[in-house]
């Protein structure tokens, strides 16, 4: 499967996409874990504590935010899915937070 990384996320990462050998399906959250467990400096920009992401950090499976999904980032992921992981972002006061490649939410 491949994760991919954006903005000051990215230098951490070391990469912009990661690409993590997945033998069976494991949870967004065991994918994530596997690369911030070898990539300390990633780690303290996405978790807040053990298993937990900061608040600002948005993580989208197949193109669906997490935070949106029945499971969120306990959604089963295999070898031929996505993530993609942002940093927060700055704006003016109607900024977006897309909830799918489709579909816009205001926050």
């Amino acid at each position: 499967m491949r994760i991919n990384f954006y903005a000051d996320l990215r230098p951490a990462a070391g990469a912009k996409t990661l690409d993590v050998p997945v033998h069976a399906p494991i949870t967004a959250r065991q994918a994530l874990e596997s690369v911030t467990d070898t990539r300390p400096e990633l780690a303290k920009k996405i978790w807040q504590s053990a298993g937990s992401l900061f608040q600002h950090i948005h993580v989208f499976v197949n193109g669906r935010q997490s935070v949106f999904l029945p499971l969120g980032l306990d959604t089963l992921v295999d070898l031929g899915d996505e993530l993609d992981v942002f940093p927060p972002v700055g704006g003016g006061e109607n900024r977006l937070v897309y909830a799918s490649a489709t579909e816009k939410i205001r926050s």
